[in-house]
């Protein structure tokens, strides 16, 4: 539920890993849930920018954020705009989606953490991970 990772994303995981910065890339630090949006972006940010990188693809604050590139060294602020266009759109969508299930969801900022849940998923995790703190919902 929380990483994309061999387990649950391999196809997808094989084909964003030519385009990590990293060599160690194993996992997508983002929920199940997201498992499109991620494909989605990798797709369009690949059909723009052939050999592009990315740094990082995550939750971060409760939204999708998608560190990317559109290649290694030197690139026009035309292409990193373009770059910032794509993924900016990817991580508005991931406000309305919920990480752990993909159903509609909204942005929580009331618990431990900042996460973008459906109601269902958010009271899960509240059971579940958080029995003792204050509800997220």
């Amino acid at each position: 539920m929380w990483v994309l990772d061999p387990a649950n994303s391999r196809e997808l995981l094989d084909r964003l890993r030519p385009h990590a910065l990293s060599p160690d890339f194993e996992v997508v630090w983002c929920g199940e849930g997201w498992k499109p949006l991620v494909s989605d972006c990798h797709d369009e940010l690949a059909a723009a920018f052939p050999n592009y990188r990315f740094y990082a693809i995550k939750q971060k604050w409760g939204v999708l954020t998608f560190q990317a590139r559109p290649r290694a060294g030197e690139v026009a602020s035309e292409e990193l705009a373009l770059v910032d266009e794509i993924t900016d759109r990817f991580r508005r969508a991931s406000e309305a989606i919920c990480e752990w299930c993909g159903r509609p969801g909204s942005l929580r900022s009331d618990g431990p953490e900042w996460l973008t849940l459906r109601d269902q998923c958010a009271r899960d995790m509240e059971t579940t991970y958080y029995p003792s703190s204050t509800p997220i919902v």
